[in-house]
């Protein structure tokens, strides 16, 4: 089942009808469509009367009254004229017989953040972020659960999350982060250290967990301001840290008991709907990143229908091996996301050769982003590459 991922937005500047019937064209029959989304700007070539669109992070949907009883309330993001656009683009596609799926941004959400304070990540120094909440909250598993909730009523074919890790601090979005600006924390290991949370939600948490946290804050300060006083003064591996201090070895496994307990929650939601999970968080795309999120894939598979492999990547082998890693790690389906980024592949044969060659280890759905970023060429690659 070839998939586009796409906005809201441009299914409804062109029409669904009209999208749907050139996706089809292109061999394409799902789309995988934002339902629950971080900030935004974006840029749709194929409409240059309409060239750009800006939106803050929020949902797609008309919030129903299982939110009212939250704290945390949905922010809504109107698309033109349509009441429920969630609603409206699974009614209009499924009308011409192509399946929808709901892309489910969950943590990672600078909007939420600067809205909820209360909820947000805090590092072992006390610095809030806005960009993510934080999964240790009862608050915050039961609005996600609520999200994915309203998701399935609207009839989606699967519900696909990206961003239920605990993420990196350097990963932002919003008028007020501004951009990135270090000289020091250059791996992933001190990017690692310094995102770690320590917010109430985790101290509360870590009382009916084997993690002394306030020892874990105190040894992920002392690492860190060795790289703030020195940047040549990078930590060694992950592993060899938590062999020398095993409380942050304890410390990474409270973590995975947070993340399974999130997506527990968003199991039940989901009911019988399928849930796919984006292997992919803030540090990157590459199964071996997934740890330094707290995301042990092997303990979530109960919750779990099917795993996505993000490859975007120009090289066909190194994709290939990314869906075989996932595949060794347990036993879900894996599919596979690649890219049309130009600073990826640049050539329709790239294209080609990536369509073959993650098909040739995998009989998974293969997804293409962007068709909102894509331009009429692009559209044509991935025929050429489908056919």
């Amino acid at each position: 089942m070839p998939a586009v991922w796409t906005y809201p937005w441009t299914l409804s500047r062109e029409g669904i009808a009209a999208a749907c019937e050139r996706l089809t064209e292109c061999g394409i029959d799902a789309v995988n469509v934002a339902s629950h989304y971080h900030s935004v700007r974006s840029m749709q070539p194929r409409f240059p009367d309409d060239l750009f669109r800006t939106y803050a992070g929020g949902c797609y949907f008309e919030p129903d009254e299982a939110f009212d009883r939250l704290p945390i309330d949905p922010t809504v993001n109107r698309i033109g004229s349509w009441d429920d656009p969630l609603a409206e683009i699974v009614d209009g596609v499924h009308d011409r017989g192509m399946a929808v799926n709901a892309w489910t941004v969950c943590l990672h959400n600078s909007r939420l953040g600067a809205t909820n304070p209360e909820y947000r990540i805090e590092s072992a120094f006390g610095d809030a972020h806005d960009h993510s909440l934080c999964p240790s909250h009862p608050e915050v598993r039961a609005y996600f659960a609520a999200v994915v909730d309203s998701i399935r009523e609207r009839g989606v074919d699967e519900i696909q999350l990206e961003s239920i890790g605990f993420p990196s601090a350097f990963h932002d979005h919003g008028s007020q982060f501004g951009h990135d600006k270090r000289q020091t924390v250059t791996t992933d290991v001190e990017a690692a250290l310094l995102s770690q949370c320590f917010c109430d939600g985790c101290r509360a948490a870590a009382a009916s967990h084997p993690v002394d946290l306030e020892r874990a804050q105190t040894s992920v300060r002392a690492l860190v301001r060795r790289s703030l006083a020195d940047p040549t003064a990078s930590p060694s591996s992950f592993d060899a840290i938590v062999e020398r201090e095993p409380v942050l070895g304890n410390l990474f496994d409270f973590r995975a008991t947070v993340v399974e307990r999130l997506l527990e929650r968003l199991a039940d939601a989901a009911g019988s709907t399928p849930l796919n999970y984006y292997a992919m968080e803030s540090y990157g795309s590459e199964p071996s990143d997934l740890a330094l999120s707290g995301v042990r894939l092997e303990d979530l598979e109960e919750h779990l229908d099917r795993v996505t492999a993000i490859c975007y990547v120009s090289d066909p082998e190194l994709a290939r091996e990314r869906i075989r890693t996932l595949d060794q790690i347990g036993g879900l389906p894996v599919d596979t996301g690649i890219t049309l980024d130009p600073n990826v592949v640049d050539r329709r044969e790239q294209v080609c050769d990536l369509v073959d060659g993650v098909r040739s280890v995998t009989d998974g759905s293969l997804s293409i982003y962007h068709h909102s970023l894509a331009t009429e060429t692009h559209l044509e690659w991935i025929a050429d590459a489908l056919a």
